[in-house]
């Protein structure tokens, strides 16, 4: 008789390892498992949320892909692609170039989990979470690749982690870190728990949202189709977190805010920019700052809550980095462009800063002064007022510029001397990381300090650019080559013409 799934389903996950030439610290170590000072025993109440077997995980798995994959086709040959706004793409080809080698990524962290995490449940799910993530980095180049003879910048999606862009290298070190740097316990914490099961809801499901309203069913169809993966193996944080809690639950918060602060900073570079930016204004589903609140902030809420933990402490700085992180960010990329990879979009035209300010009521006074400095230089002609002359300077813990967690007004140096070398941060926030662990990321050295040191000939932004395989078919550029700013001018003109009695068009 062809037994249920119910009837083994308990006993081949529980399947485990009896040892007869190691101990079992010598087969599982602790620096590997994260298990160190947690009972043995305690894992047993580890408990997957998803019950799947791999037959059946294979027959859904192929279903999915069978549906992207005829999406995929079929949209390729109708020539959608050249319909979408440029403003719309600029946003696929910074989400290719920063994020489908963290998938790549991501295949060697869930291999550990089968290898080494502390239960044979977790071991057995850890199998799925690598075949998850295989799949997402193949979706991610087959996308690409179908794209590359519209763009180059679509090579970037494998190319970028082998080049040294300052803002790739900023994504790199922080998934180096949470995912192969961390044990397997951290890694729950910080990557299924944090950043799987929050932070890709905006980069998967908001951005899929504006990818259907600007017309890229294709992206879209993509993205949701990851996400559905996401929402499975990230559920392994939950069950780890509750063991964390009933036997180190100051190493659960630990985790938590050091996860939580780190991952705002990155989301705030890669995907704020995006929403508020990038989406053409008619087609934006919501701000950044409201997807945050409603989909991250009251998220991370209920879990802190349900579980017995604390706010961080930093949690009135986090949601002042809220209303200003992203924005400082986007100002920053626009004006550092010629080292990027793909085109930003300034999206500061009349109708998106009136949208702007209607999300962001402190939005003029922060950040649209300054704009106003950009526009007038380029409609008077002085282009080299815009672009820079030096390479940004990095926080040594985010390796993002300094001075972008917040606005322009509450700028301050956060920095301290450790084993005689100065370090600096771009908030007091990410200098509390450092300090928990300083030998962590002591070593780590950003762009700055290795045109500092003599790594970059010639030492020049030229050299930079040819240093971070920035080439001229895909250094960045304004998407729109500007006609926003132009819009500005004839607005003063007509206001001019006026003011002197000379009749405009129209009268």
């Amino acid at each position: 008789m062809l037994l249920t799934r119910d009837d083994w389903y308990e006993l081949s996950r529980d399947v485990d390892w009896e040892l007869d030439h190691v101990d079992r610290a010598t087969a599982f170590p602790a620096n590997w498992t994260g298990a160190d000072g947690i009972p043995e025993q305690a894992w047993d109440a580890w408990e997957e949320p998803f019950r799947v077997s791999y037959r059946d995980y294979v027959r859904l798995q192929r279903e999915k892909e069978s549906g992207v994959k005829a999406v995929s086709q079929a949209l390729v040959r109708s020539g959608t692609y050249e319909k979408l706004d440029p403003g719309h793409v600029a946003a696929s080809h910074l989400h290719m170039g920063t994020t489908c080698m963290v998938e790549y990524m991501a295949v060697t962290m869930q291999s550990r989990m089968c290898r080494f995490a502390p239960t044979p449940r977790w071991r057995s799910l850890g199998v799925f979470g690598m075949l998850d993530e295989t799949r997402h980095t193949q979706l991610d180049l087959r996308f690409s690749h179908d794209l590359l003879k519209h763009d180059p910048r679509f090579d970037w999606a494998q190319k970028a982690f082998h080049t040294n862009e300052w803002g790739v290298l900023a994504v790199k070190n922080f998934f180096d870190d949470i995912m192969l740097s961390a044990d397997c316990v951290e890694a729950a914490m910080a990557t299924s728990l944090t950043v799987e099961h929050g932070f890709t809801n905006i980069q998967f499901v908001a951005l899929a949202a504006d990818a259907m309203a600007a017309g890229d069913i294709n992206w879209s169809n993509l993205l949701s189709s990851i996400q559905t993966d996401e929402a499975r193996h990230a559920q392994l944080g939950f069950p780890t977190l509750q063991v964390l809690m009933e036997h180190d639950p100051q190493r659960a918060q630990q985790a938590l805010d050091v996860a939580f602060w780190r991952s705002t900073r990155l989301f705030q570079t890669l995907t704020g920019p995006a929403m508020d930016y990038y989406t053409p204004v008619d087609q934006r589903k919501m701000s950044f700052k409201e997807f945050m609140l409603e989909w991250i902030v009251n998220h991370h809420e209920r879990i802190l809550e349900d579980y017995g933990l604390a706010k961080p402490w930093y949690w009135d700085r986090f949601l002042l980095s809220l209303e200003n992180g992203h924005h400082a960010m986007h100002l920053g990329t626009w004006f550092w462009r010629p080292t990027l990879f793909w085109k930003p979009n300034a999206g500061v035209s009349k109708a998106e800063r009136e949208w702007l300010r209607e999300k962001y009521p402190t939005w003029e006074d922060n950040w649209g002064v300054l704009w106003d400095e950009v526009i007038a230089n380029v409609n008077a002609g002085r282009m080299d007022k815009t672009l820079p002359e030096t390479l940004p300077s990095l926080c040594n813990l985010t390796q993002l510029p300094l001075g972008s967690a917040y606005s322009r007004h509450e700028l301050a140096p956060h920095q301290l001397t450790y084993g005689g070398r100065l370090y600096s941060f771009d908030s007091e926030v990410s200098q509390w990381v450092f300090e928990l662990d300083p030998e962590r990321y002591a070593g780590h050295r950003t762009v700055v300090d290795r045109f500092i040191g003599g790594e970059i000939q010639p030492m020049s932004l030229e050299g930079g650019l040819l240093w971070m395989g920035l080439t001229p078919d895909v250094m960045g550029d304004d998407v729109y080559q500007y006609a926003w700013a132009r819009e500005y001018a004839a607005l003063v003109e007509t206001e001019a013409g006026a003011l002197a009695g000379v009749p405009v068009a129209g009268e």
